[in-house]
Parts: structure tokens; C-alpha cells; sequence
């Protein structure tokens, strides 16, 4: 279980705390809440969940966590939600040297500081006033706040914030003018008053973080991930509400982040936190606004908020106050960051998800760093060349072969198909052998498999122009054996000098190769223009018409409706032959009623006469 590792719960009954960790990955973020009795198998599962890979090595006591996918869009991080998720990370070696990094580290530090709450201004006990304490963005908000309260003459912000204006408005605070002031002097004098909120020591100034300034930070995120989420929340809600429609959907969701947009906008103090909350909570590399709306709603506001100031503040702790941050050495994790390969080819970069890149048409794989220049020579590849040419004839001959066969096919106007009681005198050997006859004469001289290999036939023959020479396949030792030296049904297919592969020519001279190395351009030119010729004439030879489909050769749309008028006559004569039978039905009952009147009459006769 977990609890052999150290993970352990605060609190009892109704009222415990978890260990809260986070993964996350290209795929999302997700929250992971550890329980002493969890084992390492039920934890490496939850992982798995997540969207990474992790499996547990028993004899060496480690954890191994990889990505699904290679380059930069499969990195992934770990992260604490709380102190005891932090030791819980720390106690199973999974708190990565670039997780402690990025705590502890000097920029981190200083970006964070521009995010905690600086005391503004103090006044004394005597007087009964209290401290204040906001960050730039909060005062900015703030001072707006005040100006719009005095134009619209709002009494109930005003008298809440009566000592906090007083003091604006004072010599001391600044002599801010509401009335006159704009909202750019505003935001200049919010800027002066946040500069001016630090103390220096030893040399040195910087932000004042204490337990007020630590309370006023809270209240900060917690205002935030409250107006954000609640976004959020509307668009979930949205998007499950199956009667409004995907057009209903899609337009109440682009109202609400339109909304949310405006917010940010208008709230410094709302845009820093939500940026701060998606770079180190959201979805990692790039996440969409999609992405993050899942991330929001996957724990509710306190859960949310409570994580964002762990974090903010652990960061503030260290680098503000001085606080120290250690892992033990051998508990820190290893990590290996996902980036893309990257090449520079002729002052250019390239990069790929993978260690492969392909440069215009040319494969290279990236081995190693190296800051070393590599030169690079480039060749046709003759063998790959000619092995496409063959492939395209191959491929070309056994369709022609299969054409002809079935067109040259035996006459089979002796076999009819077989009545069910000539297959009981049958065996199924002889059944089949009955039946494949009359399928394989099928196509038997068909006008419009004629017509197919026709086409095909005289796209092969044309000659086409190269750079003002005349060239055909006969240009580079192909050609067709003629109607005295190919095998039977094979009279059209193409045949390569030189081909060791082919007994017909493998002793006449190799053109083919030879022309591929000499000029492959050309080669390629009239391979381009014979294929695409081919292609024209077998497009032509299928356009749609009143009779068929486009992409047919057989007049299908006729077929279908030949069908149809069949199927309508046989019904149409079943349904007379059934009231012809109704008819001859009731006049033979009707027949044996007179006949059986008759023998009665008879009988009653033959009693009165004695007989």
C-alpha cells in the first residue's frame, strides 16, 4: 500500500484531507487524490488513466512514467495540489528535478511576485484603521472601481469603502482625484503605489509577504477561479443539454466565452490569475480553450482555488520570504523533457514529433546532437525507380491478362442454370463445376469490356513529347511480345528488356535502367504524361449519362431500371394469375353446388318413381 511509501491523510471523520497530486499532459490535466490504503498497483492504474504510461519495478523500488507520444506535444508534468500531495511526490521519488526547478528557481520567483499581494499602506493601532493589502492588478481594479462608483453614485460601495477612499483622496495616499483623474492616470498612479509597497534589506527591495499578504492573495485567486470557473461550469452545462441542439449549443457557448473574453479584458487581476492557473494547471503544450474547459470543471471552486494558492504561495514562501525548499537527492525524480528532433538544413529548421524529418523528399533520421556541420550527397535512386516502372507494368499486365481471359472466355450456351431438382441428381462438385462454367462466360465477348481494353490498349501505344523528343514505352526497351510469341490471353501485356525476372526478355539489352540513370527526368516526364493520359481517357470512358454512373462501365442506371420494370411485370402477372385462379376457383364451387343440387334432385326422383 501507499502507506509503506509515507503517503498519509490529515484530519478525521467527515473532515479528512487527501494528498492531492496532478498530471498533466497533452491530453489534459488531471487530479489524482491519494489514500494510504491505495496499493502501488491501484495508483500505477490511475496513472495509466491520466493519459501516460507508468509501471512500477518492484525489485529496484522505482517508478518509471513515460508519455504516449514522442516530441514536445507528449511532455508531461507532476505536480502537488497540496502540502501533502508535495510529500507524497517527495516520498515516492516522483517530484521531478524540473517540477523543483520550476518552484524554486529565480524567475519563477520573480513572476510570482508580481502575482502575491504587497502591502499598500498601514496605519497605526490608535487609530483603529486597518492594513491593505492587493496586488497591482487588485489596486488597479480598484481605483476604477472607485471612479465608476463616484459617476454612478453607488452609496453602498462607497460607504463600504469609506476609509479605503479617505485615504486615497489624502495627501498621504496620493491626492487622487476621482472626478478629473482618467482611467490611464489611474492605472499610472496604481503602478506607483504597487512600486512604491516593497521594503529593502540588506540592499535590496522586495515585495512585504506576511499572513495578511498571504490572506489577501487567497482571497485574490479564490475571486477569480470563482468568476472563471463559473464560465466554465455554463458551457458544460451547455454542452450536455441535448434539447437545445448543436445550433442552439454553439450559439449560447459563443456567448458565454465571449462573456468570459470580456471579463479578462476589463479585470487585470482575473486575466493574470486565469494565465497563471492554465500555464501551470491546464493542459500542457498546446492545449485549446476547449482543453481548458474541461480542466476547469473537473474539481469544483474551493478544490480549484485551494491548489492555485498552494502553489502561489510555496512559490512566494521560497523566494520571497527565503524559505527553503529541499528534496533529498536520491528521492528526486529523473525527468527527460519531450522536445521535437530538430535539424538545420542550409541555414533552415526543420523539426519533427519524431526523430524522422522529411525535406523534399528526403528522408533523414536524427541520431544525435552534434553541432558538427554534415554534408550531405544526393542521388537518384536507379533500383527504386525502375522497381516503380515495373510494379505499374505488373500491375497493368494482370489486369489486362484477367480482361482477356474473361472476354476470350468458352462458350457456355449449352448450360442453363440448374432447377433444384437437377441439383438433387447432382453431386456439389458437380454443382460447382456447372455453375463456374456459366460465370466464367459471363463477360464472354462483352461490347463494353471491349470497349475497356480498347481504351486502355491505345493510352499504352500513344507516344507523348520530352523536351522535343518523341518517346513511347518502346523508347526504353518495353513493348508487348505480339500476338505469335505471347502466351494465350496475353497478347496486350508489356514486357522489360533485361528484366531477369522474365524469361520472354531477360537476354535482350537493358534500356530502362539505363535511361534512368542517364536521364531520369525524362523518364519521369513521360511517365507523368502516359499515366496521366491514361487516366483522361479511362475518366472520359466513365463520366455519367443518362444510363449509368459516374465511374462505371456498365450501364447501371438502365440495369436498375430494367430490373425494376421486371420486377413490376412478374408482379403484375403473379397478381392476374392469382385472380384467374380465384376466378376458376369460385366457378368449380359454384359447379359442384349444381352438380351436388342435381344428385339430389335425381335421388328424390328416382324414390317417387320406385326406383
Amino acid at each position: 500500500t501507499l502507506a509503506s511509501l509515507g503517503i498519509k491523510n490529515e484530519g478525521s471523520g467527515n473532515n479528512i484531507t487527501h494528498a492531492s497530486i496532478q498530471v498533466r499532459g497533452s491530453q489534459g490535466s488531471k487530479t489524482i487524490e491519494l489514500d494510504p490504503t491505495m496499493t502501488v498497483n491501484q495508483f500505477i492504474s490511475k496513472l495509466n488513466d491520466s493519459g501516460v504510461q507508468a509501471n512500477f519495478d518492484e525489485k529496484n523500488h522505482r517508478f518509471y512514467i513515460s508519455s504516449n507520444k514522442s516530441g514536445k506535444a507528449g511532455d508531461f508534468n507532476i505536480s502537488g495540489n497540496n502540502e501533502l500531495g508535495m510529500n507524497a511526490l517527495i516520498s515516492m521519488g516522483l517530484l521531478s528535478n524540473k517540477e523543483v526547478t520550476s518552484i524554486t528557481s529565480t524567475a519563477s520567483g520573480e513572476a510570482m511576485s508580481d502575482k502575491v499581494a504587497r502591502k499598500l499602506f498601514e496605519y497605526g493601532p490608535e487609530d483603529g484603521k486597518k492594513t491593505y493589502y492587493a496586488s497591482k492588478e487588485v489596486l488597479e481594479n480598484t481605483l476604477l472601481k472607485i471612479k465608476k462608483a463616484k459617476e454612478d453614485n453607488d452609496t453602498e460601495y462607497l460607504e463600504k469603502n469609506t476609509d479605503l477612499i479617505a485615504y486615497l483622496e489624502s495627501a498621504e495616499g496620493g491626492n487622487i482625484n476621482f472626478t478629473t483623474a482618467s482611467a490611464d492616470d489611474l492605472k499610472t498612479k496604481a503602478q506607483e503605489m504597487y512600486d512604491a509597497a516593497v521594503v529593502t534589506e540588506n540592499g535590496k527591495t522586495k515585495p512585504i509577504y506576511d499572513e495578511g499578504a498571504q490572506q489577501a492573495t487567497k482571497d485574490e485567486i479564490s475571486e477569480a477561479v470563482n468568476a472563471i470557473r463559473d464560465k466554465y461550469v455554463e458551457i458544460s452545462r451547455i454542452k450536455a443539454d441535448n434539447s437545445l441542439g448543436e445550433s442552439g449549443k454553439e450559439t449560447q457557448i459563443r456567448q458565454i466565452k465571449n462573456e468570459l473574453k470580456t471579463m479578462l479584458d476589463n479585470n487585470p487581476s482575473y486575466k493574470k490569475w486565469n494565465d497563471y492557473i492554465e500555464k501551470n494547471f491546464g493542459t500542457v503544450n498546446n492545449g485549446t480553450k476547449d482543453d481548458y474547459s474541461d480542466f476547469w470543471t473537473q474539481s469544483d471552486n474551493l478544490e480549484l482555488a485551494n491548489s492555485v494558492y498552494y502553489r502561489a504561495d510555496l512559490s512566494a514562501q521560497i523566494t520571497i520570504n527565503g524559505k527553503e525548499f529541499v528534496v533529498p537527492s536520491d528521492l528526486e525524480a529523473k525527468k527527460v523533457d519531450g522536445v521535437d528532433a530538430e535539424i538545420e538544413l542550409n541555414g533552415v529548421k526543420y523539426y519533427s514529433e519524431t526523430n524522422n524529418i522529411t525535406v523534399n523528399g528526403l528522408s533523414i533520421e536524427a541520431l544525435a546532437v552534434t553541432t558538427d556541420k554534415i554534408s550531405v550527397n544526393v542521388s537518384n535512386d536507379t533500383d527504386a525507380l525502375y522497381d516503380k516502372v515495373k510494379d505499374f507494368i505488373t500491375s497493368y499486365n494482370n489486369l489486362m491478362n484477367e480482361m482477356q481471359k474473361l472476354y476470350n472466355a468458352d462458350s457456355a450456351k449449352d448450360y442453363e442454370p440448374l432447377t433444384d431438382d437437377e441439383k438433387a441428381e447432382m453431386s456439389e462438385s458437380e454443382i460447382e463445376k456447372w455453375e463456374q462454367k456459366i460465370k466464367d462466360s459471363l463477360l464472354r465477348r462483352d461490347t463494353s469490356l471491349s470497349s475497356i481494353i480498347s481504351t486502355m490498349t491505345m493510352s499504352m501505344m500513344k507516344t507523348y513529347t520530352v523536351n522535343g523528343k518523341t518517346v513511347s514505352w518502346s523508347s526504353y526497351g518495353i513493348h508487348t511480345l505480339g500476338t505469335l510469341n505471347a502466351e494465350k490471353n496475353e497478347g496486350y501485356a508489356y514486357h522489360i528488356d533485361g528484366d531477369s525476372e522474365d524469361s520472354k526478355t531477360s537476354g535482350n539489352k537493358e534500356q530502362l535502367r539505363a535511361a534512368l540513370a542517364d536521364n531520369p527526368d525524362e523518364v519521369i516526364d513521360f511517365l507523368k504524361q502516359m499515366t496521366s493520359g491514361l487516366y483522361t481517357a479511362m475518366d472520359a470512358k466513365m463520366k455519367t449519362n443518362a444510363v449509368k454512373s459516374v465511374y462505371t462501365v456498365y450501364n447501371d442506371k438502365e440495369m436498375a431500371s430494367e430490373y425494376s420494370n421486371y420486377s413490376k411485370l412478374i408482379k403484375e402477372w403473379a397478381d392476374r394469375v392469382t385472380a384467374m385462379e380465384d376466378s376458376y376457383y369460385k366457378k368449380f364451387s359454384k359447379m359442384e353446388s349444381a352438380l351436388a343440387k342435381l344428385q339430389g334432385n335425381s335421388s328424390s326422383l328416382s324414390s317417387l318413381l320406385g326406383g
